[in-house]
């Protein structure tokens, strides 16, 4: 009877044992488990376990192990090599086991005990587990308890392998979820600033890190832009630089090798290893060293840009953290890729609509103006020699002649001989524009930069990238802007009105005037530095009374050109009108030419053309002789200073100041004008008489 109760408590043991130790779901708990079940032997001291998986060996003890026992240790060092072997358990005294594996006696701090059983309990991956005991007595029964352990630790396993992949499942589908909401939210904004914007804030929110840069190459050689975000005491501090890219910063390893890595920064790091963002990071989060992370962001198979991010209070980054924001840095080069793209198509759009609005505006001009250089005299001829010297060059050049003299047409064949001949060129005339509006005109201006202002707008020398512009009378350009204008030449870089975003551009300029510039220069009105960056080759057109022996065929060109537009048929011109038109001086030059011959051609009765007696040129050829001042001969340019005089006074019946004066309208002062008139000899009464 004693036995049969004895055999009932066994088995109810067992049987316990079992259920308990199949509701365990982790190793610590089980080892307890068994541990505490197992305290019905009186003998029994610890309990532990060497789990076996396919990685490593991890040993659980009561005791916990020593550090620096590794998997090679407890192999070479313990019984799981002999049970690997003979599947057999092992039973050894406390002499013998210190005996065999004294390495191991002395790395874990074992109970004291008299005996030790090895029970191998198969994996289920063709190796074993090894649970031991020991004891002070030898434990009975070894193999009913073998047979119970391998049950319940083939559940454990069973469960903890499903735990395993469930909680892989569930970080795979939070992953999921956060690329798409990151996608989303950055693929909406078409504003390159804006999508770096989202991201850091979509970075921070999700992994809690507090400084985002992302560094993206600029439109020049060698040049870095970044754009900083620090989030700091629930502050967001944006910050964007740009720099030069140095060879030994940590970003321009990351584009060389496209590999993500992590850096640690030390706060005595050289300075040439440190971004201002890096800086930035060290000022708001002091420490001896910061670790940064850097990934890549690519955009088809190619590396266009470094994401940088840190922990502002210092910490490590895992590696699943890494994995995750290189798959987020695929999705921002997306973007910016197609920021950069709509931006792109946005200012091709703008060039556009403005470009047609331009090219109407030239249409309906095309009729007044030249179509091809006229002319045979020596004059001409040394221009022309000169634009083809020039034309082939990138320089600026400056066009020097009274007005009516060709300028933009003399421009127009420097940039047809250019290598930039495929693009159209862009022209401006300095004068015509309100001083207001000019550097709206020149530059563009963003959207509300000014009362008026309700969209954006390219100027003209975005129009010209890669092409030419044309600035005429830019002696007329107000002082104030000069400047901005001398910086585009030396910079070839300028910001809109209203903006701060720098625009690179290439452009040739060419410029014109009939001022004399130097006189300018020396009366404060204009800008010596930019003179002397415009007058890098200076052309200097010849007026038409330097080349009456082109005046005979520009005459034909111009009346067949008047008759063919006004419906008149003129195939006949007397050679004594020509004869009459080279005695002319035409202080108008060309200009005045062809206006004269358009009149003729509209007055003429008949098929010849006639200077009709309503032009009165014949007084003008021969005027009354007036008494004038004997002055010393003047050279060119005093010549072209007295011509310009004497029409301002005429302009304004003799008034030399104020508003409506001569001196206004040559754009210098009184004083100015009457020491310059003083010294070539110029009558104002003199003059006046003459006009009338």
């Amino acid at each position: 009877m004693c036995i049969t109760c004895d055999n009932q408590m066994q088995s109810t043991f067992w049987l316990d044992l079992t259920h308990r130790l199949l509701e365990q779901f982790t190793i610590d708990d089980f080892l307890s488990c068994l541990q505490q079940q197992l305290t019905i032997h009186p003998s029994l001291c610890q309990v532990a376990l060497l789990i076996n998986t396919s990685q490593s060996l991890h040993w659980h003890g009561v005791t916990p192990a020593s550090q620096g026992i590794n998997d090679s240790f407890l192999l070479e060092n313990g019984p799981l090599h002999q049970i690997q072997t003979t599947h057999q358990p092992v039973q050894l005294t406390a002499n013998a086991y210190q005996q065999r594996y004294p390495a191991l006696y002395q790395a874990i701090e074992l109970p004291d005990f008299h005996y030790y059983v090895g029970l191998p309990l198969a994996n289920g991956q063709g190796g074993y587990h090894l649970c031991e005991l020991f004891s002070q007595q030898p434990f009975e029964p070894i193999e009913l308890l073998r047979h119970t352990l391998s049950i319940a630790m083939a559940h454990l396993q069973s469960h903890v392998q499903l735990r395993s992949e469930q909680q892989q499942l569930c970080q795979q589908r939070d992953d999921f979820h956060l690329l798409v909401n990151v996608t989303n939210s950055v693929l909406a904004q078409r504003d390159i600033n804006q999508v770096i914007k989202q991201i850091a804030q979509e970075i921070h929110r999700y992994f809690a890190i507090d400084a985002i840069t992302i560094t993206l190459p600029a439109q020049r050689a060698q040049q870095i832009i970044s754009y900083s975000t620090f989030f700091y005491h629930d502050q967001q501090i944006n910050d964007c630089q740009q720099q030069a890219l140095d060879a030994h910063t940590p970003s321009k390893q990351v584009f060389t090798s496209a590999k993500s890595c992590v850096y640690t920064l030390r706060a005595h790091a050289p300075a040439n290893e440190r971004s201002a963002a890096d800086q930035k990071l060290f000022e708001l989060w002091p420490a001896p060293s910061h670790q940064l992370g850097l990934i890549p962001i690519s955009f088809a198979g190619k590396v266009c840009g470094v994401l940088q991010i840190a922990h502002g209070p210092v910490q490590g980054f895992a590696d699943n953290k890494l994995k995750l924001l290189e798959q987020i840095a695929e999705r921002v080069g997306i973007a910016i890729d197609n920021a950069r793209a709509y931006q792109q198509i946005k200012g091709l759009k703008e060039k556009l609509v403005h470009e047609n609005h331009y090219l109407s505006e030239q249409i309906d001009q095309m009729d007044h103006q030249f179509n091809q250089i006229i002319g045979r005299s020596s004059a001409i001829g040394e221009v022309l020699k000169q634009i083809e010297i020039v034309a082939k060059t990138n320089c600026s050049v400056l066009l020097l002649g009274e007005t009516g003299t060709g300028k933009e047409l003399f421009a127009k064949a420097i940039h047809q001989l250019s290598p930039r001949a495929k693009q159209r060129m862009v022209k401006m005339n300095c004068a015509a524009m309100p001083a207001g509006l000019l550097e709206s005109d020149l530059f563009g201006h963003e959207k509300g930069a000014f009362t008026g202002a309700s969209n954006s707008r390219i100027g003209r020398f975005e129009l010209a990238h890669e092409s030419s512009l044309f600035l005429d009378e830019i002696g007329d350009m107000p002082i104030e802007l000069q400047p901005k204008l001398l910086r585009v030449l030396q910079e070839k870089e300028f910001e809109r009105v209203g903006g701060n975003k720098l625009i690179n551009v290439d452009v040739r300029l060419i410029a014109a005037t009939n001022r004399d510039l130097k006189l300018m220069v020396e009366d404060k009105t204009f800008r010596s530095d930019l003179f002397y960056r415009l007058n890098v080759f200076p052309v200097r057109l010849p007026p038409l009374r330097e080349r009456l022996e082109d005046i005979p065929t520009l005459v034909k060109f111009f009346t067949f050109k008047a008759a063919r537009r006004l419906g008149r048929e003129i195939n006949s011109i007397p050679a004594n009108v020509l004869q009459q038109l080279q005695q002319h001086p035409w202080p108008g030059n060309v200009r005045e030419l062809e206006n004269v011959v358009e009149r003729a051609v509209l007055l003429s009765p008949g098929r010849e053309l006639c200077l009709p007696s309503e032009l009165n040129l014949q007084g003008a050829f021969n005027p009354a002789p007036i008494n004038r001042p004997v002055v010393a001969p003047l050279d060119m340019q005093q010549g072209h200073q007295y011509q310009q005089i004497i029409q301002a006074l005429k302009a304004t019946n003799g008034i030399v100041a104020g508003p409506r004066g001569a001196a206004q309208k040559l754009g210098i002062k009184r004083t100015t004008l009457l020491s310059r008139m003083k010294r070539l000899g110029i009558d104002k009464q003199a003059v006046l008489e003459e006009q009338f």
